[in-house]
This record gives C-alpha cells, sequence and structure tokens, in this order.
C-alpha cells in the first residue's frame, strides 16, 4: 500500500537524512499521496542537498500551488528554470498557475514557450491544444 511505503521511506530518510535518493522518493510518494504539508518539508530538505534538480523544484511548485499558495509556487518554477531553461514541464505549469490567476495574455506566452521546447511531446502537444483554444476566445 501507497502508506507502507512512505512509512517505510520515512524510516529510510530518518535514519539517513542525507540519503538523496529516499528523500526524493518520499517526496513524490508524499506528493501522490497528496500529504502536502510533508511532501512540501520533504522536497525542501532534497533540495537543500541537490538545489539544481528542476524537475523536482517543479514538483515542490506544484506542492505549494496545490496547497494554495501560488506565488511560492511560481517562484520554485522559476527557479527551476534557472538550472534548466528549457524545462518544459515548469513552462507549461507556469502556463497554467498563470492561466489560473486570470492572466490569459502570460499564460499564453508560457505555453508558447513550453512549445517551442518541442511540440511532439505529450506537454508540447497539450500546450498547443490550450493555445488553440484560446486562440478561439475573444481577448
Amino acid at each position: 500500500t501507497r502508506c507502507s511505503d512512505i512509512e517505510a521511506l520515512q524510516k529510510t530518510v530518518d535514519a539517513d537524512p542525507n540519503d538523496v535518493g529516499s528523500l526524493l522518493r518520499l517526496a513524490n510518494a508524499l506528493h501522490d499521496a497528496k500529504f502536502m504539508p510533508r511532501a512540501i518539508d520533504t522536497y525542501n530538505k532534497y533540495l537543500h542537498l541537490k538545489p539544481a534538480d528542476a524537475d523536482a523544484r517543479v514538483d515542490l511548485g506544484i506542492c505549494y500551488y496545490e496547497s494554495g499558495d501560488s506565488p511560492t509556487g511560481v517562484k520554485e518554477m522559476q527557479t527551476a528554470l534557472t538550472y534548466d531553461p528549457k524545462h518544459q514541464m515548469a513552462l507549461f505549469n507556469l502556463g497554467i498557475v498563470t492561466l489560473n490567476q486570470g492572466n490569459l495574455a502570460q499564460s499564453n506566452e508560457w505555453f508558447k514557450k513550453a512549445v517551442a521546447v518541442n511540440p511532439n511531446t505529450q506537454v508540447g502537444q497539450r500546450a498547443q491544444q490550450i493555445l488553440t483554444q484560446h486562440s478561439t476566445i475573444q481577448q
């Protein structure tokens, strides 16, 4: 079960707080289980050890966003882009967050950047679909 996986990973991390692999697996498991405060705390511990992991930073941003803290979520995703300027998931998620904040023009810019990275990935195709939908909306 998911909870027993989380408990086992927590024990591993408690025994060795610098086990970055287990920290990341625990953070991902907590995120998947929607234990947002614990996931945020665990991603932060992991990123303290591995600050340049753009994937984990985007996941942390999503956790903040899903917890209702959009500004911190945006900041983490933008920080991920400082490490990997073509991080498609960061670009796409910034588009989603700014869209949900009601900023259509800014969200379209993020989606265009996500498509420009690679229009053939699932994320690139989804970003293009959103842009196409937005082009039919009166600005």
